[in-house]
């Protein structure tokens, strides 16, 4: 038999090109950008209600479908399959939901029990910065709670699904491509929490919702373990925060 020469066009099909991941992730992150906008932006020019305390849970009703829609339309552009950028359940949908308990719950006791003390405690200034957004209610605390699942997955679909795996797609899989695969999303994670308190917000959400969940993303390859993960290290924060840093506590 002679060996085959020419590659599968059909195999060549279902492969993404470069020049297509480039154009999905320029349009996912476009589309992105236009749903956090759009998500901060309607309550308090659409809706005339301020953006503090339980105004909070309609951000997260409109900015997790919206975020999904543009990244599901980035990708489509690359023609990159949901299951391939992370959009799966199978046997594993238990252990990932644990684990991302645990890293959520070994980050909280880390913050709160070590490092949040040593660095400000209730003066720290995204401490500062999250309580006055929660407010003084538990109308305001169960909105950020909501917010907490709502916009973590909003924010995962685009930095782990959508701009990890197009990355990947662009530069492949050597190294090189890795390190810069988990670097651009910590930093750009990182860059976009700064109005959480300056440079410390951006150390710790750098931290945390770019480096660690980058490289969780990369080990086990799914969402869910890095949704759950994000979104419950968010919860822990706004209850802590609202319990034992608010100066006035729960009135309602």
């Amino acid at each position: 038999m002679h060996a085959q020469t020419q590659s599968d066009p059909a195999a060549q099909e279902q492969t993404p090109s470069r020049l297509r991941w480039v154009g999905g992730l320029l349009v996912g992150t476009f589309l992105w950008a236009i749903a956090v906008v759009a998500a901060h932006a309607i309550p308090p020019v659409f809706l005339g209600i301020d953006l503090v305390g339980p105004t909070y849970a309609v951000v997260a009703l409109l900015f997790a479908p919206l975020a999904l829609g543009a990244v599901v339309a980035g990708l489509r552009v690359a023609r990159c399959r949901l299951a391939d950028a992370g959009f799966t359940l199978g046997d594993e949908a238990a252990r990932d939901v644990a684990l991302g308990v645990a890293i959520a719950a070994v980050w909280a006791a880390l913050q709160f029990l070590v490092l949040i003390p040593v660095t400000g405690g209730a003066e720290r200034a995204d401490v500062v910065v999250n309580s006055e957004q929660i407010g003084t209610t538990l109308g305001g605390l169960g909105a950020f709670v909501l917010l907490a699942w709502g916009g973590g997955f909003a924010e995962e679909v685009y930095f782990r699904s959508h701009l990890m795996t197009s990355l990947r797609g662009i530069l492949g899989t050597s190294r090189g491509a890795r390190a810069v695969t988990v670097l651009v999303p910590t930093l750009l994670f990182a860059m976009l929490h700064g109005y959480q308190g300056g440079w410390v917000g951006m150390l710790d959400t750098g931290a945390f919702g770019g480096l660690t969940l980058s490289l969780l993303f990369f080990w086990k390859g799914r969402l869910l373990p890095c949704v759950v993960a994000h979104a419950m290290w968010n919860t822990i924060a706004s209850v802590v925060i609202f319990t034992l840093y608010q100066a006035g506590g729960a009135t309602g």
